[in-house]
């Protein structure tokens, strides 16, 4: 029982500074949905020793994948060009 506790304590600071880290960039719906996703990907599938490292390098992977795509998806509009007609 003190495994799983000590793991459900590291997986909360993960959570609070993987929220820290992309808060600036990203909604704080999406990286909890992130987190919230990721732990039920791993729950049951990783030892539970190994569970909080798995689960911070899981998150950070697929928050930064989010952050990428909406770097390629951003569209600019170029500014007019102004000239004078003499």
């Amino acid at each position: 029982m003190f495994v799983q506790s000590k793991s459900t304590d590291e997986i909360g600071e993960i959570g609070v500074w993987l929220t820290g880290e992309f808060g600036g960039r990203l909604p704080a719906t999406m990286i909890s949905r992130v987190l919230n996703a990721s732990r039920r990907d791993l729950e049951g599938r990783i030892d539970t020793e190994e569970l909080a490292e798995m689960f911070h390098a899981l998150c950070r992977f697929r928050l930064q994948r989010i952050l990428a795509a909406q770097e390629q998806t951003k569209i600019t509009i170029p500014a007019p060009s102004i000239s004078r007609r003499r």
